[in-house]
C-alpha cells in the first residue's frame, strides 16, 4: 500500500513537472538572450558614475548644461545622440543607441495575449556593451504614455503557437 502511495505521488510530480507551458518566462529570457537584438533609436539609462567614466574615456565630452556631447569613440560603440545628463522628466542620464546588441534579461514581469494569436510580453532588460565603463548592462528604457520613461518595462511582440515562437518586434 505504502509502495503504491509513493508511485502515486511520484506520477503526480512527474506529470506536474513535465507538463511546463511551451511558451513562458524562461522560453521568453533565452530568445531575448540567445540572439543579439537590432534596436533603432531606442533610449538607455546611465548612472552618475558611468557618465564620468565616459567623460575620461573619450566616449563623450564633459556635460555642459544638459547635454554631454558626443564623440567619435561613443558613436563606434552604437550611441546616436548626446547623453541628457539632467531631465526633468527622466531624473537620471540617458542617451541614444542604434545598432545590434546583445541583452540581459532581468525580470519577465506580464505575458498576454492579443486578438491576433500572438504575444505581448513586458520586459525589464539591459543592453550589454562591451566597454569599461559600462560593465552593468544599460537599462533600456519603456514607453508610457507616448514618451520614453525608465520606469516603464519594454513590451516585445511575439509570433507563433506551440512551441514555435519568434521575436516579432518591440512594440512602442
Amino acid at each position: 500500500m505504502t509502495f503504491r502511495l509513493f508511485l502515486s505521488a511520484i506520477a503526480i510530480l512527474c506529470l506536474s513537472g513535465c507538463n511546463k507551458p511551451d511558451f513562458d518566462e524562461g522560453v521568453i529570457k533565452g530568445m531575448l538572450e540567445g540572439t543579439p537584438l537590432t534596436l533603432s533609436t531606442e533610449q538607455v539609462t546611465l548612472s552618475p558614475s558611468q557618465v564620468d567614466c565616459g567623460v575620461q574615456n573619450d566616449l563623450w565630452e564633459p556635460p555642459s548644461g544638459n547635454t554631454a556631447r558626443l564623440k567619435q569613440k561613443g558613436r563606434d560603440l552604437g550611441f546616436t545622440d548626446d547623453v541628457r545628463v539632467a531631465d526633468p522628466d527622466i531624473h537620471q542620464p540617458f542617451t541614444q543607441i542604434t545598432g545590434t546588441f546583445t541583452v540581459a534579461v532581468s525580470d519577465v514581469s506580464k505575458l498576454r495575449d492579443t486578438d491576433g494569436g500572438n504575444k505581448l510580453v513586458d520586459v525589464r532588460l539591459g543592453v550589454v556593451i562591451n566597454q569599461e565603463c559600462l560593465t552593468t548592462p544599460l537599462p533600456l528604457m519603456g514607453v508610457r504614455k507616448g514618451a520614453f520613461t525608465p520606469d516603464a518595462p519594454v513590451v516585445f511582440r511575439f509570433q507563433g503557437a506551440g512551441k514555435d515562437w519568434s521575436l516579432d518586434k518591440l512594440v512602442h
